[in-house]
């Protein structure tokens, strides 16, 4: 496990993820992240906050099937994971939380390369079905109206 020393003493990287009840919707998602994320600043950090939203669950949790997901990379002191967890459980609204130490120190690097990758993929997806989908388009033949001179010559 790498830690690096500051000022106010050893700091890890650790990742933390949490569910929120998905009855919230966007206000109480946002303000709980706020929440959570300022808890985090007092004696760290954020790398990272990625809001994964609304996706259905294996199993019910509290009697819901879905969740509202976000997960957070953070330098911090030990003592954050500590009051996070404090906070997860006095929440009602966050269904469950898991913050583990992240040991590998390309982490965040990795994770960029795999994010970069799989935008690449997905603009590449994107244009091929764009172009299956948009039809060729193919100029009509000119057709004069009945009664025009060029008609007319071309009948008798």
């Amino acid at each position: 496990v790498r830690r690096r020393q500051t000022e106010g003493g050893y700091v890890k990287l650790y990742e933390t993820t949490f569910i929120m009840d998905p009855q919230l919707m966007d206000d109480g998602w946002e303000k709980a992240v706020a929440r959570y994320s300022e808890i985090i600043t007092r004696n760290g950090q954020i790398r990272r906050t990625e809001r994964w939203g609304l996706r259905r669950m294996a199993y019910l949790i509290k009697k819901r099937a879905q969740g509202y997901y976000v997960h957070l990379v953070h330098e911090s002191a030990p003592s954050v994971p500590r009051d996070l967890e404090r906070q997860f459980l006095l929440d009602e609204s966050c269904l469950r939380y898991l913050t583990v130490v992240a040991n590998n120190p390309l982490y965040l690097e990795e994770m960029d390369r795999r994010r970069t990758a799989r935008e690449e993929a997905e603009a590449t997806a994107a244009e091929s079905v764009a172009a299956v989908a948009t039809p060729p388009v193919i100029a009509a033949p000119a057709v004069e109206p009945p009664g025009t001179p060029a008609s007319d010559g071309a009948a008798s």
